[in-house]
């Protein structure tokens, strides 16, 4: 199993004329293949437990530092609460940049939310956008709206401490992918570290998310097998 699979399972990448209706079912079956997915990964990786599990409700309920938010992907005990959150978030339609400065407003009120409740809490996010949104340049916006969502994002990604700005994440991984077509089985996934920009592996991407939870948690660190799937 790979994010790929996921990228499959949402099926046939909306048109750009179709309803609007489509477009947005096209974006939450996405983000509701890609949790289950995630949380694999992780439960293969040492981390038990981690939500949403085979046959169950995706998202669980927090009560955060202002109010209750739900969390996509999430690894939690009654000890400690929250330890790991997975916010996946997505704009699959054009124009790519309409919605991107809302996103980003509302991905820090959710990475505040969490960490003032739990500071020690390891919030990160997946950011996924379609092929054409690498694709969406012009003689006067040389950046495609992919590449200057990731720089806005680096802004918000990195948090090393328990006591750095509650609105940043521990990591933000963009991803972006070619979807399912018509007639054709495109699928492909690739992955980019927001705060470095540099391209990353899926295998280091699982890898990355286990490394932040160990060195958060060095009482409980999780031992794993690099090639886990």
């Amino acid at each position: 199993m790979s994010l790929i699979d996921a990228v499959r399972a949402a099926g046939l990448y909306s048109a750009p004329d179709a309803p609007r209706e489509l477009k947005k079912r096209y974006a939450e079956l996405l983000s509701k293949a890609l949790a289950p997915e995630l949380a694999a990964q992780l439960r293969a990786r040492g981390l038990p437990g981690v939500k949403p599990l085979p046959g169950e409700p995706g998202e669980k309920a927090f009560q955060g530092g202002l109010g209750p938010k739900r969390v996509d992907v999430s690894y939690s005990d009654e000890q400690h609460g929250l330890l790991l959150a997975v916010s996946i978030k997505s704009i699959t339609s054009p124009p790519f940049s309409k919605n991107l400065k809302n996103r980003f407003g509302d991905l820090c009120t959710e990475a505040i939310t969490l960490h003032m409740r739990f500071p020690y809490s390891v919030v990160c996010c997946l950011f996924a956008f379609p092929q054409e949104a690498d694709l969406d340049t012009t003689p006067l916006r040389p950046l495609s709206t992919f590449r200057r969502a990731m720089k806005l994002m680096s802004t918000i990604s990195g948090r090393d401490e328990y006591t750095d700005p509650g609105e940043k994440f521990e990591s933000v991984t963009m991803m972006l992918f070619g979807p399912l077509r018509e007639h054709a089985d495109t699928a492909w996934v690739r992955l980019f570290d927001a705060e470095t920009e540099q391209e990353i592996t899926e295998d280091a991407y699982f890898s990355g998310l286990v490394n932040l939870f160990n060195d958060r948690n060095p009482h409980a660190a999780i031992e794993f097998e690099d090639d886990a799937s």
